[in-house]
């Protein structure tokens, strides 16, 4: 990650500490699509991204570094570079009808 580029932080303005569980997802809510649209247009232009969150335990570290304000929430952190191998392609991923449901957890499709 120390290589990339560019280091994006997606942020959210407000605070939600304490708030209840229903706030804090619209707040994510309302910034994931955002940014996952982001990654996309990337995507498309050869830019490779990868949604990460463990500098957040260091969040109010990087708002002094940065300059951001005490009210604003930061999402995640992407770094973001061009792609410069020959196998950039989808991840392996776990086929959803294994872990997809219908009506009840644990009944599965099919």
């Amino acid at each position: 990650m120390e290589q990339a580029p560019l280091l994006l932080i997606p942020c959210i303005e407000g605070r939600f500490e304490g708030a209840p569980q229903f706030a804090q997802a619209s707040l994510y809510g309302s910034i994931l699509p955002a940014v996952w649209s982001f990654m996309l247009a990337a995507r498309a232009r050869g830019i490779g991204s990868a949604w990460t969150t463990i500098h957040l335990m260091f969040e109010k570290e990087a708002a002094a570094v940065l300059g951001i304000p005490d009210h604003v929430t930061q999402a995640a952190l992407l770094p973001v570079a061009y792609f410069t191998g020959e196998d950039f392609k989808p991840a392996r991923r776990i086929p959803s009808r294994e872990f997809t449901y219908l009506d009840s957890w644990g009944n599965k499709l099919g």
